[in-house]
């Protein structure tokens, strides 16, 4: 299995291996943790496919939800300072304004106090600055960039 087991989501505790013979040539094969027995989905099938069963169990045990992905606030985007935020225009006919950008809660500049500095993914050494005095106003901040079906 080349799969890497995740650890337990609730205690952080190792993830165990079950096997169980439930019938002459029938396995019930899956995942629990260790610490807290915390439980993924079983997999149950004909010796013969053990082996694609832990696969599968596996990768149901290191599945995990999504996080939400709203804006973030302008207090949790200072609480970011120094990470990494996909910068999105509230207009969204101004594409030019989607970009990963780290944070600097401390930049000041003039009259504006903190910001995001733009980092260059496209291959075009473009740096720009926008300030929180702007957030949600013309800007929006996640912690990354929104999928398809996402609001954002």
């Amino acid at each position: 299995m080349t799969e890497k087991l995740k650890p337990c989501p609730f205690c952080g505790g190792e993830a165990r291996y079950n096997r169980k013979q439930i019938s002459q040539g029938c396995v019930l094969v899956g995942y629990d943790c260790e610490q807290c027995g915390a439980a993924a989905p079983v997999f149950t099938g004909p010796v013969a496919i053990e082996k694609s069963m832990k696969i599968s169990a596996a990768k149901a045990w290191n599945r995990r939800a999504q996080q939400p992905n709203e804006p973030l606030t302008l207090e949790g985007l200072r609480k970011m300072d120094g990470h990494p935020v996909w910068v999105k225009a509230v207009d969204p006919n101004n594409s030019d304004t989607n970009y990963w950008a780290i944070v600097s809660a401390n930049m000041h500049y003039s009259h504006k106090s903190g910001g995001v500095i733009s980092m260059p993914t496209d291959g075009v050494a473009v740096v720009a600055i926008t300030y929180f005095e702007n957030y949600s106003k013309t800007w929006l901040a996640y912690r990354r960039p929104p999928e398809a079906g996402e609001k954002g």
